[in-house]
This record gives C-alpha cells, structure tokens and sequence, in this order.
C-alpha cells in the first residue's frame, strides 16, 4: 500500500474548512493539531470547553506556558489579542446555543448514515464521552479527523457502528490519513485521495461502498 499522510498533513487539511471568522472547537487527539495550520490571513476564533475564545497555536517553547491556557487536551496555548476568558458554564452554553460553526472531533467509528462512535473503546469498562455528545448535536458543522482503520488494520468506516453511539447522524466530513469523504444522504463520497492511492486501493480498506465522483481529485492544500 502507498504511504499514508502524516498528520500534520491531515490537520492542514482540515484546517483549510475553516472559513475566514468562524468559531472551531477541535476535539481530544488528533484535531488538536489543527489550530497550527491556519493559511495566512485567516482569522479563526478557536473555543474550548474548558472557557477560552479566541486563543491561538500550541505553545512551542517554556516562555510560551501559560498554565491557565489550556486545550481540550490539557495542551498550553498561546493567547491572542481580544482572547476572552469564561466559566465552565459559560463554555458550554456557547456550545449548546448553536454559536459553535464547527467541531473537529477524533472518533473510534463512523457509520455511513453519519453516526460517530468516539468516546467507549474495545475493551475499556467505562467509556469519557466529555464534551462530544454536546458538540456533536450543537455545532453546525461536524468534522471527523481520524485514521482510517485501527492499529490491526479494521476499517473504521463502516455500515453500521458496533461501538456505543456518542451521536447519531451528526458528521459531515470525515479526513483520514488516506482521503478526504463527505457523508450526505447515506452516503460516504470519496472527495480527496492521498498522493499515491487510487480509489480501489481507499475501497479496499473501507467497510462501506464508496461513491466515487466525476470531479475527485488528489487531494490540496491550498
């Protein structure tokens, strides 16, 4: 099989979603990533529930550390000009009252009809739905960054999700570290391939059948 993207590349990816003054929040995991990789001359208002608006990319050297800024992930952040500080509370009511326009979430599964499975993992007793179940159901726009299978290599793309449900029929778009698909209508379209892979190679390693569009391509940056 072809390499697969870093994920670097895959936060690039996502981050090229995020239109010129939109409210993000990004999720445990990998889309932490994302608030690094914002294309020039792009403001992007980035929210997390633990009450920070407007904060910036991760913090790269000791003199950066802020403790009280922090992720999702307990990752410092740098602070930028007109930053807003909140309560917990405050936080979620942004989340809840729809001023959200889109979360990035990591996820275990995804089904076809949009269902995502992100909180309970095999084996584990007790599963941390956090703050997904309300981002989910309250952002208007929903993007999955994950792998695209496990680490045995079972797709994570599937019919119908064995894993409890965090929030069914929410997800939108979903970037893997081998394309880029949108789901609509039960349907996961094939959008972006990673450099290298073809769409029967993509197929191959997804557990539902893909609609593959006149105009895909490989996919961009910029």
């Amino acid at each position: 099989m072809p390499d697969r993207l870093e994920t670097a590349i895959m936060a690039m990816r996502v981050a090229r979603e995020f239109q010129d003054g939109a409210v993000v929040n990004l999720g445990m995991g990998l889309p932490l990533l994302c608030s690094d990789y914002i294309p020039a001359g792009r403001e992007v208002l980035f929210h997390s529930e633990q009450g920070i608006v407007g904060f910036g990319r991760l913090a790269s050297t000791p003199d950066e550390v802020d403790l009280s800024l922090m992720n999702a992930g307990g990752l410092p952040v740098t602070p930028l000009p007109g930053m807003a500080l909140m309560s917990h509370d405050e936080s979620f009511a942004m989340i809840r009252g729809g001023h959200i326009d889109i979360t990035v979430l990591g996820s275990l599964q995804v089904s076809a009809g949009g269902d995502l499975a992100n909180h309970h993992r095999p084996g584990k007793v007790v599963g941390n739905i956090g703050g997904a179940q309300d981002l989910a159901t309250c952002c208007k726009r929903v993007i999955v960054m994950m792998h695209h299978t496990t680490d045995s290599g079972e797709p994570k793309i599937l019919p119908r999700c064995t894993l409890p449900l965090t929030v069914p029929h929410c997800v939108d778009m979903i970037v893997t570290d081998v394309g880029v698909f949108e789901l609509a209508g039960g349907q996961v379209i094939l959008r972006e391939y990673a450099p290298g892979w073809t769409a029967d190679e993509i197929q191959a390693i997804t557990a539902v059948p893909l609609t593959i569009p006149a105009d895909v391509r490989e996919l961009v940056l910029a």
